[in-house]
C-alpha cells in the first residue's frame, strides 16, 4: 500500500494544485454518463460551465451550450416534466437548499432518457442569485418509478370501472328480483294450498337474489381493495 501511495505522490510531482484537481475531475467525469454545470441566473441561463461528457449523454459537444451557442440546458427538459423540475428548483431555491430531481431529457437523436440532477443555488453576500450549479446523471429514479405507478394505477381504474359498473347492473336486478319474490310470496300465501308451487319457486328466487346479491357485493369491495393496494403501492 505505501508503495502504490508513493507512486501517486511521484506522479504528482512538480504539478500545480489546480491543475492536478482540474485532472482528476476531467477523469472522473469522462466516465460518466453525466455532466457537471454551472449557468448564469439570466433570462437564458447562460451556461457558463459544463463538462465535456454531457456528449456522453445528450449527444451534443459541450461547446454547443457555451457562450452565444446555442443550446440551452433548460430546453432539452422534455415538456411533461418541465413544470415539475422548474417547481422543484424554485422551491429549494425560496429555502436557499439544493434539490434532487428526476426528470426526462430528449438527447440529439430524439430519444428520451431519466436522469437524476442534484444542483443548488450560489448566493452572493447579499443575498443574490449568482448562478445555478450541479450535477446531471442518467438515471432511472423515483420519478420514472411514480409515472409508471400512475400509469398502471390509471390502467387498473379504467379496467375496473366497467366491472364496478357491471356489478351495479347485477345489484339493480337482484332488488327488482327480490321485490318480484316478495310480492310473488304474497300472492302464493293468498291462493293457499294451490299456491303451494309458486311459493316454493318464490323462495327459490328470493334465496337465488340473496345469494348473488352478497356475491355482487364481495366483487365490488375486492375491486376497490385492488385499486387500494395498487395507489399505496
Amino acid at each position: 500500500m505505501s508503495e502504490l501511495r508513493s507512486k501517486v505522490v511521484s506522479i504528482d510531482d512538480g504539478i500545480p494544485t489546480a491543475e492536478r484537481e482540474l485532472s482528476i475531475l476531467q477523469s472522473i467525469t469522462g466516465r460518466l454518463r453525466g455532466f457537471l454545470y454551472r449557468q448564469l441566473n439570466d433570462a437564458s441561463y447562460t451556461v457558463v460551465y459544463v463538462t465535456r461528457s454531457i456528449e456522453m449523454l445528450t449527444g451534443h459537444p459541450s461547446s454547443h451550450f457555451m457562450g452565444a451557442a446555442k443550446i440551452q440546458l433548460t430546453s432539452l427538459t422534455d415538456p411533461e416534466d418541465e413544470s415539475y423540475v422548474v417547481n422543484a428548483v424554485q422551491v429549494a431555491l425560496k429555502k436557499r437548499e439544493s434539490w434532487t430531481v428526476d426528470y426526462r431529457i430528449k438527447t440529439a437523436a430524439r430519444h428520451s432518457v431519466w436522469v437524476r440532477e442534484v444542483g443548488a443555488g450560489v448566493f452572493a453576500e447579499n443575498g443574490e442569485l449568482l448562478y445555478l450549479e450541479g450535477l446531471v446523471i442518467e438515471v432511472q429514479g423515483e420519478r420514472a418509478a411514480q409515472l409508471k405507478s400512475q400509469a398502471r394505477l390509471s390502467a387498473m381504474t379504467g379496467a375496473t370501472n366497467s366491472i364496478l359498473g357491471h356489478v351495479e347492473d347485477i345489484l339493480r336486478t337482484i332488488s327488482s328480483l327480490s321485490i318480484l319474490s316478495f310480492n310473488a310470496r304474497i300472492e302464493a300465501a293468498r291462493a293457499g294450498e294451490s299456491g303451494r308451487g309458486f311459493a316454493i319457486v318464490a323462495s327459490e328466487m328470493k334465496r337465488l337474489a340473496d345469494d348473488t346479491d352478497k356475491l355482487a357485493k364481495e366483487i365490488s369491495m375486492n375491486v376497490r381493495q385492488v385499486r387500494k393496494v395498487i395507489a399505496d403501492e
